[in-house]
C-alpha cells in the first residue's frame, strides 16, 4: 500500500485512537498517510476538548485511556508526523458553518480543506471511513 486516507468523522475516543495508531503504524511503514478531520471527529481536536479531556467514550475502555494516562490520540498522531509520511487536514466546510478558525485547535493540522481538495489529494489511496 503506498498511500492511505483516513476520513476521520468519529468523535468516539476509541475510534479516534484506533486511528492515530492505523495512521501511525502506517506511516512508520513508509506508507503515505493523510487524515482528513470532519464532523465530530474534527470537534475532537478542539483546545478546550483536549485541554478538559472531554472525548466521548463508548464504554469502560475509552474511560480507562483517560483516567490511566495513557498516551492518547493527539501524541500518537504528532509522534507520527514527526517520523513518517503524515499529514493532517481540518475540514473547512465544518469550520465555516460552526465559525470556527484554526486557532481553535490543536497544533496539529497542516492545513484547512474542503472536501473536493481532499478527493484530489487521495485519488489513488485506500480510504478508510471512521
Amino acid at each position: 500500500m503506498s498511500k492511505l486516507a483516513i476520513v476521520l468523522a468519529s468523535g468516539e475516543l476509541e475510534k479516534i485512537q484506533a486511528a492515530s495508531i492505523i495512521a501511525s503504524v502506517a506511516s512508520t511503514l513508509g506508507t503515505e498517510v493523510i487524515v482528513f478531520a470532519t464532523m465530530d471527529g474534527l470537534m475532537a481536536f478542539k483546545k478546550d476538548v483536549v485541554e478538559k479531556k472531554a472525548w466521548k467514550t463508548a464504554g469502560e475502555l475509552g474511560k480507562g485511556m483517560i483516567e490511566s494516562g495513557a498516551p492518547l490520540f493527539i501524541d500518537t498522531f504528532r509522534q507520527a508526523k514527526e517520523v513518517g509520511n503524515l499529514k493532517m487536514y481540518a475540514c473547512g466546510m465544518i469550520m465555516d458553518m460552526l465559525k470556527l478558525k484554526i486557532d481553535d485547535f490543536v497544533d496539529i493540522f497542516d492545513d484547512v480543506v474542503g472536501v473536493s481538495a481532499f478527493l484530489g489529494m487521495v485519488e489513488d489511496a485506500q480510504v478508510l471511513f471512521i
